[in-house]
């Protein structure tokens, strides 16, 4: 499991007590110390999951007793109509695996075990609170595996469809804005505030809509097997229903996650494997296939060889294979001492033994996000407003706001213009030694897998995370001390 902050990782304890310990079963024995949880915390998780406590049969150990007779009772539907049995038929046509909600699909439990069977399905797995009870639907033909969400055939998806909404509206915004330039008319610059306001209501309608929908497809889709996941707080569906279906990936709630404009959204932490369905064989962990020698790549690797004593080099931007790149390298007077692959790369740190140690303070190069935005706005305004005081044409003042708008986005990224192994050492050069360090991970391009691994190469670990739509994800890693 990857290391955590210690309160997110007392968050995910507290979530695999609850969801994999509390799970249904007669009479559960807990020790607060083994959990390294506060006895009072065992005992709420105790309650929030129907469990009421009795006298306990060893020393250091809590014994309680699945009791839901003294609690609030689970949704229950009830029989539904020969309508609603048919819609859902059809809404099972050629699915492999589904997630029913009862409230929704005004189903009782029965109806849609019913109607799964004749469709081919099972029900795999089922959780329910007061407010609804969801059903998880299965193929039985499918190949043993650890349960994963099915993304087939879904369409745009929740994320997708609010995705193209903000497309569609900056582009009436940019509509907008060239009317109000090119026009004598003032009244195309009223589409501005319009496409803004649009944006947001559209955002607002898809989420509703999508929270009555049968279609759940945003329940399971973040749960896709990394180490930790952010997740929207879900529509119309309480937070203990997600938690649950979270469990069953394999997920833990381990805090909040603050994205910007006072959003705050869950953070679920993978702490062990999912649900899973008969028994898999045990895969290999996934790693980057090495390239074929590409021809002329050697001179250009003796090139940014040559005088240096450190150097980052990622396979994939060197299409030479490591072996070869370390047989290079060595007659140059550099070795390998690190080393970082995932599925998309492989990471070579190449260094000179007689290389005295880095000292003094270098230049992060994610400053670079901050500084190449601001001179373009101070560029555009700047030159578009002293424009229009000589001309007195507003006009010009309006291209400039344009050209503001659609420059901003694409140079919050300028690293990435950059050939990729230097993009990796200047992510490596953002661990200075500092207590903290905080930076835009997306503007590197690199995978969050080897962002951690260069992190704990340097002696960090993850810390925190904030998104944010301009700019992407922002990072914080911590040293250990």
């Amino acid at each position: 499991m990857t290391t955590m902050a210690p309160d997110r990782a007392w968050q995910a304890r507290l979530g695999e007590l609850r969801f994999r310990v509390f799970t249904g079963a007669p009479v559960v024995e807990v020790a607060p110390a083994q959990w390294g949880l506060d006895v009072s915390v065992v005992r709420q998780a105790a309650v929030s999951r129907r469990y009421r406590e009795t006298p306990p049969g060893q020393a250091g150990f809590l014994r309680f007793e699945f009791a839901p007779a003294f609690f609030p009772r689970r949704f229950d539907r009830g029989p539904g109509t020969a309508a609603d049995r048919r819609r859902l038929a059809r809404l099972l046509t050629r699915q492999t695996q589904f997630w029913a909600s009862s409230r929704r699909l005004r189903l009782g439990r029965d109806d849609i075990g019913a109607v799964a069977a004749a469709a081919g399905l099972t029900v795999a797995a089922e959780v329910a609170d007061s407010t609804d009870r969801l059903l998880l639907l299965r193929h039985p033909g499918l190949p043993p595996e650890e349960l994963r969400p099915r993304t087939t055939a879904r369409g745009l998806g929740l994320g997708g469809v609010q995705g193209l909404v903000a497309v569609l509206s900056i582009a009436g915004v940019g509509v907008g804005t060239w009317f109000a330039a090119t026009s004598e008319q003032k009244w195309p610059i009223l589409l501005i505030p319009a496409g803004l306001a649009g944006a947001l209501g559209a955002q607002l309608l898809v989420r509703a809509i999508a929270g009555r929908s049968p279609r759940m497809p945003w329940l399971d889709e973040p749960f896709d097997g990394g180490h930790q996941v952010v997740v929207a707080p879900p529509p119309s569906l309480s937070t203990e229903l997600h938690g649950e279906v979270a469990s069953l990936y394999g997920y833990f709630y381990a805090g909040q996650h603050h994205s910007g404009r006072n959003t705050t959204n869950l953070l679920f932490a993978k702490c062990r494997p999912g649900l899973t369905f008969g028994n898999p064989a045990p895969a290999a962990p996934a790693r980057f296939e090495d390239p074929a020698e590409a021809p002329g790549r050697e001179q250009w690797l003796r090139n940014h060889l040559d005088g240096r004593d450190e150097l980052w080099v990622s396979v994939r931007h060197a299409k030479l294979p490591p072996a070869r790149i370390t047989g290079i390298a060595g007659g140059e007077g550099l070795f390998p001492v690190a080393e970082f692959a995932d599925p998309t790369d492989r990471i070579l740190l190449l260094r000179r033994p007689s290389a005295p140690p880095v000292t003094g303070r270098r230049f992060r190069m994610s400053f670079a996000g901050f500084l190449a935005p601001a001179a373009w706005v101070v560029l555009c305004f700047g030159g578009s407003g002293l424009t229009t005081a000589i001309t007195g044409d507003n006009r010009v003042f309006t291209i400039g706001f344009a050209l503001t708008v659609l420059g901003v986005p694409p140079l919050l990224w300028v690293l990435r213009a950059f050939p990729r192994s230097a993009r990796v050492g200047w992510l490596a050069r953002e661990f200075t030694g500092k207590a903290g360090v905080t930076f835009f991970s997306g503007q590197f391009d690199v995978s969050p897998g080897l962002v951690r691994q260069i992190a704990e190469f340097h002696g960090y670990f993850f810390g925190t995370e904030t998104s944010t739509r301009a700019q992407g994800t922002l990072v914080t890693y911590v040293r250990r001390r």
